[in-house]
């Protein structure tokens, strides 16, 4: 129809002239843009009723990735025409070969978009195993800590619930914040292979002894570094690093000052240091809520990031009682009955 209200002859009339072919021309790319268009919002209607895909989403997926291949086709089209008129019937070997050329190149276009389609779904899909292997790892390794000591399990889960929470509340999205709960279960997955009696360190070790003890988030970083190639675990393991710096540059190992430490670090730094205070360890019981809270207080500007530690209190101030001494459900350990590791990775997305 659109071709028939555009030309000014039939395409086999035999009428000639510079005006005819220019107008059989100028049809062909219309009725080829108009069948284009026509069978591309067919699709898109047809998407959007059955699986309520959203049209902009459509756009994306099953229209943009192919206008390139659309347009040659009907530039095919129109050349097809203009040689058909200009120099007859052999013109018809240049249309059809065009044609098939072109229908070649969509056909490549869309298995090609497929295939990344379908690497991008893997990678994704390597990306969430690999996390939950680290997770896996991790808990493999805190739990065998903890059935020698009792506790560092239970550090490592309050840890990693107060550092999401407190990445929550500062503003960071939720993948973001999940990858804050995986370094905050980590963290001290460097103490492994540490002697029973540098496990639970409270500050009483001779120089040689703290030296190796100040080691233990180098060791961390070391033993995450066998992950980065397949899942990019680089950054969790400088988290994990700097989980003891402070502001002062009096921490370790590195001795970093202030802004250098990343803000993951120092979320980690004040979640751990407030479940080592609230929890029984095998050096001593816990202090208690109130006490807790007001030597976080203290530690603002030497020790902790005042805005980060100010994120938690307001957390705990408004918390239940279970969550401020980190005993009630949101921090079961490795060792609880029931408990899975997928339970614990679903658990930073709510």
């Amino acid at each position: 129809m659109v071709f028939s209200l555009l030309a000014s002859a039939p395409l086999l009339s035999g009428v000639s002239g510079a005006s005819n072919t220019t107008s059989l021309v100028y049809a062909t790319f219309a009725a080829a843009a108009t069948l284009l268009a026509a069978n591309h919002t067919m699709n898109a209607g047809l998407l959007k009723v059955r699986y309520g895909e959203c049209l902009s989403d459509t756009f994306k997926e099953h229209i943009q990735p192919y206008l390139p291949s659309d347009a040659l086709s009907a530039l095919t089209a129109g050349i097809g025409v203009l040689a058909l008129t200009t120099y007859g019937p052999v013109a018809a070997l240049v249309l059809v070969g065009g044609s098939i050329g072109g229908q070649a190149l969509i056909y490549s276009t869309r298995e090609s978009h497929a295939r990344r389609r379908a690497l991008e779904e893997e990678n994704l899909k390597l990306k969430e195993a690999l996390n939950g292997s680290a997770t896996s790892f991790g808990y493999i390794i805190l739990g065998e800590l903890g059935r020698k000591d009792g506790y560092t399990d239970r550090h490592a889960a309050a840890t990693a619930t107060y550092s999401r929470d407190i990445a929550l509340e500062l503003g960071f999205d939720e993948e973001r914040a999940g990858r804050v709960w995986t370094a905050g279960l980590l963290h001290n997955v460097g103490l492994f292979g540490l002697p029973a009696e540098l496990r639970g360190a409270d500050g009483r070790l001779n120089s040689i002894a703290r030296r190796q003890y100040e080691e233990h988030p180098m060791r961390g970083q070391r033993m995450l570094a066998h992950l980065e190639d397949s899942g990019g675990f680089e950054d969790i393991g400088e988290w994990i690093r700097w989980h003891h710096e402070r502001l002062d540059g009096r921490g370790y190992p590195d001795r970093l000052r202030g802004s250098w430490i990343p803000v993951e670090s120092k979320i980690i730094a004040v979640a751990e240091a407030y479940a080592a205070m609230v929890l029984d360890s095998p050096k001593r019981p816990g202090i208690g809520f109130e006490a807790a809270r007001a030597k976080l207080a203290e530690g603002l500007g030497p020790r902790f990031d005042e805005a980060v530690a100010k994120a938690f209190l307001r957390n705990l101030d408004t918390g239940v009682e279970g969550y401020r001494l980190a005993d009630d459900d949101r921090f079961a350990t490795p060792g609880s009955s029931g408990f899975r590791v997928s339970q614990a990775i679903s658990q930073r997305g709510h």
